[in-house]
């Protein structure tokens, strides 16, 4: 249950204190503002917000609706009449301002002009206005503020108002998924699922269990039914197919009648179109839409619009990837049956789509059918993998390993993912190691390359970074697949040598016939790419990358984290949280390229990059607890450890950090992981210890790319050599690495000032705040001037006094916190006792007002500045 009175509080406002402000300052500064925005998106809560300030600040106040017809009470014309004698100035709130009628908006804009009244105004985007009120905004008189949908970071601030604590990444990100941020579907969602059980607090952190069902008879049933209010039977048609069907293509034979629906759908937009490759397709313009039109379909009509849709779809020829899969599960939904030569395709689809369930349900359905001994050993396979997918690895162990067939030894594929599944989920990589090793012994033809590509990859698991990179040296190795190539290009980026990775993967002949070896390719090539050339670059290959749009998640994971990082290089913080916190959410199975931990202290640093120190601080407490039930798997490990040293930094503890990424630094050293280990000593360096960090360098001709620049940057900051600083700050800005640039920049102006070099020290701090205007970021608090004000209310508090805090500010009561930090009580209230004393407060109230503050304007980039480091 929610804590205190946060079912009471206006909790859906939290996430809007940027627009609150900009509607205050309109007040002040003009006549008003019209708040624009789609249905939904909390406009009338935002103007009774706004209603409220101005009624607190002594104004005035009316509120009326554009609805009420002119001639009866409470209508915009009755206000205005009403309100005609008076001589002050007033505040009127207007609300549906498009549906107002326009003699009485002509009557309002004459008001506003003499300056009597001012308004705040609401409408619908995409509507025409009445004349009275667009003559408002044309003369300027008021501003217009548009309203969008709540981003994950500002539905997490709401949804922590909401429920009184911190919500798990995956929670908010389903809680975001199926309203796309709409504030009122948030709210009806979580209310319901908060009166079904579904989402409840298990060790402090709220989760969603189970799938989004509507109650037909339900607030959120009658809500979605009054939007589709008036709609015609062609168009309640056209909804439930694209419901069936989402995302259905626009060409589809069962829709070629009902073209004149899918358009009027799509105005009024409760349908949205979206490009794949030359297709156009349908989608409800939210999840919600989807659960509310499927539990009122009537089972017959269901039947009928499946069969009807699935002899569509088998008409144009299945030639997409997943249409197979598609018309298996149309068919068995409408009581019809499919072949086993459907089955098994249909089921590769869904696992390749991380819907394991239906993965296991058509292997099993195939597995219960007639059958040869090769289709047997097929679906066998593809519940084993199905199995693993889920998390059981230990019976998708059993299911592999009693594979039938001639000699299963020799079938690379089976050994291939019965080994990850050993090593990578059950962390018995021994014994995998010796299952492939006499598999290898055996092996002859096609498959034997599948089993040189996991032996590549139980080498990066156990650590055999330099053995996997040389894997793919010399003519005829096993890298033409590219299943031993792309590990080790990856393997050498690791070592700090991007370069020797992308000439690797030139070298290397597309894997027609391995789908996700190309993927994983083309992500191993912009990292590297990232790493060489810099930001603009790497970010041209992404974004030519438009088939991530669909398929594997695991691989739309690979690809938020990529854009993560670019976002992080260039200094766009909030882009790099949004894309995180969708990553975090995805339960994908253990994989070489993503770890679960390592995703969610990615999103710690970044939270903490963002100024949002203390929800970095839980986080970090939730990847803890993720790397408790994870396979040990060193990169990961130190990955992770590294950006918590990150956070630590940004929150105060420089000590620690410098101990943490210390640590990191030699760990990965001695297992050849370089550019891990020079990223970790030059975090040391930047925190004050670069000498420390210097002689803890090996030979840095060997690196390139971003790993050279990082081992010049340390050097040049223990030899406190300004030039040298200078020019690492040109050659970052010019990589796109912003952030960076601007505190290389701000190093190179204290090392000048330092030695009297007042002049250059004035030209590098003017270079600096250059850099900070291209990203409107500003410096870390480790290189702040003594004067700046402080950055972090974090800063005079120890690590666990700083957990306790955050902990406890989210809402925690202290047996939660110290269940969940595997503490006792007592050690809870002394630590949050000593919290109290060094913030100065007495109360749980006023640490979560300190810690948790009302989210304010962020700071945007200056609209004239060029990026720097590109040509103007």
């Amino acid at each position: 249950m929610s804590r205190g009175n946060a079912r009471t509080s206006p909790w859906i406002t939290v996430g809007r204190g940027r627009e609150l402000g900009r509607v205050r300052q309109a007040l002040s500064t003009t006549h008003g503002v019209l708040i624009t925005g789609e249905w939904g998106v909390g406009k009338s809560r935002l103007l009774q917000a706004a209603l409220d300030q101005a009624a607190a600040g002594g104004a005035d106040t009316a509120r009326v609706s554009g609805a009420v017809p002119t001639g009866t009470t409470g209508s915009l014309a009755e206000c205005l009449e009403q309100r005609a004698a008076d001589s002050g100035s007033w505040v009127l709130g207007l609300d549906d301002a498009h549906l107002a009628d326009p003699v009485a908006t002509a009557s309002l804009h004459a008001l506003v002009r003499s300056g009597r009244v001012r308004v705040v105004a609401s409408a619908l985007s995409g509507v025409a206005l009445p004349p009275g009120m667009s003559m408002l905004w044309v003369e300027r008189l008021i501003e217009r503020l548009d309203v969008p949908h709540f981003t994950r970071s500002d539905a997490a601030r709401v949804l922590r108002a909401r429920l009184g604590g911190q919500l798990s990444a995956d929670c908010l990100e389903r809680l975001w998924s199926v309203t796309r941020g709409n504030a009122l579907l948030l709210r009806e969602v979580a209310d319901a699922a908060l009166a079904e059980g579904t989402l409840r607090e298990e060790d402090g952190i709220w989760q969603w269990r189970g799938e989004l069902s509507v109650d037909p008879a339900g607030r959120i049933a009658a809500l979605v039914q009054l939007r589709f209010a008036g709609l015609r039977p062609d168009e309640r048609e056209l909804m439930q197919l694209v419901a069936l069907a989402e995302p259905m293509e626009a060409d589809l034979a069962a829709v070629a009648g009902l073209g004149r629906a899918a358009e009027s759908l799509n105005r009024s937009g409760l349908v949205v179109t979206e490009r794949s490759g030359r297709r156009l397709r349908l989608r409800l313009t939210y999840p919600v839409y989807s659960a509310a039109v499927l539990c009122a379909l009537p089972e017959l009509a269901g039947r009928r619009l499946r069969r009807q849709l699935a002899d569509a779809i088998e008409a144009t020829g299945m030639r997409r990837h997943d249409d197979v899969r598609r018309v298996v599960g149309l068919r068995l939904a409408a009581g019809q049956t499919a072949p086993v030569e459907q089955l098994l395709p249909a089921g590769q689809s869904a696992l390749g789509l991380h819907d394991f369930h239906r993965a296991e349900e058509l292997a099993r359905l195939a597995l219960s059918q007639p059958r040869g001994e090769e289709t047997a050993a097929r679906a066998r396979l593809l519940l084993g993998q199905a199995l693993e997918g889920r998390g059981s690895h230990a019976e998708a162990e059993r299911v592999l390993a009693g594979v039938p067939g001639p000699d299963p030894l020799k079938s690379g594929e089976l050994i291939a993912v019965r080994v990850v599944n050993m090593a990578y989920g059950l962390d018995r990589l021994p014994e995998a190691k010796d299952v492939l090793e006499r598999a290898l012994k055996e092996a002859r033809g096609p498959g034997r390359p599948l089993l040189e590509g996991a032996a590549a990859l139980l080498g990066l698991l156990d650590d055999r970074f330099a053995e996997v990179a040389e894997a793919a040296a010399g003519p005829g190795a096993p890298a033409s697949t590219g299943l031993v190539s792309v590990p080790a290009a990856y393997a050498r980026t690791e070592a700090g040598d991007p370069e020797a990775a992308l000439r690797l993967l030139a070298a290397t002949e597309p894997a027609a016939n391995h789908r996700f070896v190309g993927a994983a390719a083309q992500w191993v090539g912009c990292s590297a790419a990232l790493n060489t050339a810099g930001v603009f670059q790497a970010t041209a290959r992404l974004d030519g990358m438009r088939w991530w749009d669909e398929g594997d998640p695991r691989e739309r994971v690979r690809v938020a984290l990529l854009r993560a990082r670019l976002h992080r290089a260039r200094g766009d913080r909030s882009a790099a949280v949004e894309e995180l916190r969708r990553a975090g959410a995805v339960q994908a199975p253990p994989d070489w390229l993503t770890a679960p931990a390592w995703t969610l202290a990615q999103l710690a640093a970044a939270l903490a990059e963002a100024g949002e120190h203390a929800e970095a601080v839980r986080t970090l407490v939730e990847v803890r607890a993720v790397q408790a039930r994870s396979v040990r798997y060193p990169l990961a490990r130190d990955g992770a450890a590294l950006e918590t040293a990150l956070v630590h930094a940004h929150v105060g503890d420089r000590a620690g950090a410098i101990r943490q990424a210390t640590a990191v630094a030699v760990a990965a050293g001695e297992a050849g992981r370089w550019a891990q280990a020079v990223t970790a000593l030059h975090l040391a360096a930047r925190l004050g210890v670069a000498r420390d960090a210097a002689a803890l360098l090996p030979d840095s001709t060997r690196f390139s790319g971003t790993t050279a620049l990082q081992a010049r940057h340390i050097q040049a900051l223990a030899r406190w050599d300004a030039e040298a600083l200078e020019a690492v700050a040109e050659t970052q800005a010019e990589r796109g690495f912003l952030p960076l640039a601007a505190e290389t920049a701000a190093q190179s102006s204290r090392t000048h000032q330092a030695v009297g070099h007042h002049r250059r020290s004035r030209a590098a701090r003017a270079l600096c705040r250059e850099y900070l205007a291209a990203f409107g970021g500003t410096l870390p608090p480790w290189v702040r001037r003594e004067d700046d004000p402080p950055a972090d209310t974090f800063g005079s508090l120890t690590v666990r006094e700083r957990e306790v805090a955050a902990l406890v500010a989210a809402g925690l009561a202290n047996q939660e916190v110290a269940d969940r930090l595997s503490v006792s009580v007592r050690t809870v209230e002394n630590h949050l006792h000593r919290a109290y004393g060094k913030l100065g407060i007495t109360t749980r109230a006023e640490l979560a007002g300190r810690l948790d503050p009302p989210l304010e304007p962020r700071a945007e980039p200056r609209a004239d500045a060029a990026p720097v480091g590109r040509p103007r």
